[in-house]
This record gives structure tokens, C-alpha cells and sequence, in this order.
């Protein structure tokens, strides 16, 4: 069954930080420079993955489909349930990969590196919006 509400919560979480994202009106990796602008790009970019997870985890519990191991197991399990396909999965599990790098080794994501995540994070907004159909 599915937690509605909590499923609710967590898209509207990711649309909010995906605006907010929007709203600093990076271009180019020079936009990035600014340590302000780094910072914060980066931390909006954190939040969305981690509520990119919780709500791959949400539909993994409500399906019951199992228990994931870790994070990178998510995807793959949905894809495996058929409810996302296998390219969909492995460019979700790749910004995964991105929100482990932004917690364990922050200073190592350079400008060019979050520029590139930052472009990629639409991704994530497909995902929430096919999340909202399947449970209407």
C-alpha cells in the first residue's frame, strides 16, 4: 500500500529543490565559480538525491519488492519490477552515485563535475512524475 502522503511529501521535496536549482540560472560551469553559488547549487543537488532515494525506497516497500542493500540497489530493483527500464535505472543509479561523492567527498566534486550533475538532474523530476502517475 502505498504511504500517499509520505510519497506526496518527497515529490513536492524534489520539485521545490529542482526550482530552486533552476532559480540560481546556471549556464555554464563559470556560473559555478562563485563559492555561494557552488555551495548552494551543490547542497539543493544533495537534496534531491536523497529524496530520489527515499522515494525509490518508498515504492520498493509499498510493492513490496524487497529490501535494497544499499543505495545502487534501488534502480535496479525498480527496473527489475518493470516499473522504470534498464537506461532509466542506470541514469538514476549514475546521480547516485553523485549524492555518495557530495556526502564522502565533497571537495572532490569540481565545478565542471557538478555542472555536468546539475544538467543531468531533470532525471530525476522524470522519475517523480512517472511515480505520480502509477500511484493515481
Amino acid at each position: 500500500m502505498y504511504d500517499i502522503e509520505r510519497i506526496g511529501k518527497i515529490i513536492a521535496d524534489i520539485s521545490k529543490y529542482c526550482k530552486e536549482l533552476e532559480s540560481y540560472g546556471i549556464s555554464k560551469v563559470d556560473n559555478l565559480h562563485d563559492s555561494k553559488t557552488y555551495n548552494a547549487s551543490s547542497m539543493a543537488v544533495f537534496a534531491i538525491l536523497n529524496r530520489l532515494i527515499d522515494l525509490g525506497s518508498e515504492i520498493i516497500s509499498a510493492e513490496n519488492l524487497g529490501a535494497p542493500d544499499t543505495y545502487q540497489d534501488i534502480m535496479p530493483i525498480l527496473s527489475k519490477a518493470g516499473i522504470m527500464n534498464k537506461e532509466q535505472s542506470e541514469k538514476l543509479n549514475k546521480l547516485i552515485r553523485k549524492r555518495n561523492v557530495l556526502a564522502h567527498f565533497y571537495e572532490d566534486m569540481d565545478e565542471k563535475e557538478l555542472f555536468k550533475t546539475i544538467k543531468e538532474i531533470p532525471e530525476a523530476l522524470r522519475f517523480a512524475e512517472a511515480v505520480k502517475k502509477r500511484i493515481k
